[in-house]
C-alpha cells in the first residue's frame, strides 16, 4: 500500500514534501481546485497529521521557496517528490513554465537526467489518459 516508503519518512520530511507540491502547484500564479485536490489526497497518503496538513494549507498563499524545502534531502526522497509534483503540475492539463523550472531543480537533487525527466512527464500524461479511458469506457 505505501510502495515509496513515505510513511516511514520523518514528520519534518513530509512537511517538506508537501511544501514542495505547494509551490509546484502555484508556480503558475493559479492555485486551482484540481491541484489542491491533489495534494490533499498526496498529504492524505503521506500519512500527514491534520495539524500538519493545516500548516501546510497556510502556505497556499504564500509558498515555500523550492530551494528551502529540497535543500539537504537525499536522492531517493528527491526522486518521490519529484514523481508526485509532475503529477500536482499536470493536474490543471498543462506544464507552465515555473513548473517546469522547479521539476528541473528537484530533478538535480534527485540525480535524475534530463530524459529521466522527461520520461516520467510522459508516464504522468499515459496515466492522465490511461485514467481519462476508464471514464470513457463507463459512459458509452
Amino acid at each position: 500500500m505505501f510502495p515509496d516508503g513515505m510513511i516511514h519518512r520523518s514528520s519534518q520530511e513530509r512537511m517538506r514534501y508537501a511544501q514542495v507540491l505547494v509551490y509546484i502547484a502555484a508556480a503558475d500564479g493559479a492555485l486551482v481546485r484540481e491541484e489542491i485536490a491533489m495534494i490533499e489526497a498526496m498529504m492524505g497518503k503521506a500519512m500527514m497529521h491534520p495539524e500538519s496538513r493545516i500548516t501546510v494549507r497556510t502556505g497556499f498563499e504564500q509558498p515555500i521557496p523550492i530551494e528551502q524545502s529540497i535543500a539537504d534531502i537525499d536522492p531517493e526522497f528527491a526522486q518521490v517528490m519529484l514523481r508526485d509534483a509532475a503529477l500536482v503540475a499536470a493536474v490543471d492539463g498543462a506544464y507552465d513554465r515555473k513548473e517546469l523550472t522547479a521539476l528541473r531543480k528537484i530533478a538535480k537533487v534527485g540525480k535524475v537526467s534530463p530524459d529521466q525527466l522527461s520520461d516520467l512527464l510522459d508516464w504522468v500524461a499515459e496515466g492522465w489518459n490511461w485514467f481519462e479511458k476508464g471514464t470513457e469506457i463507463l459512459v458509452k
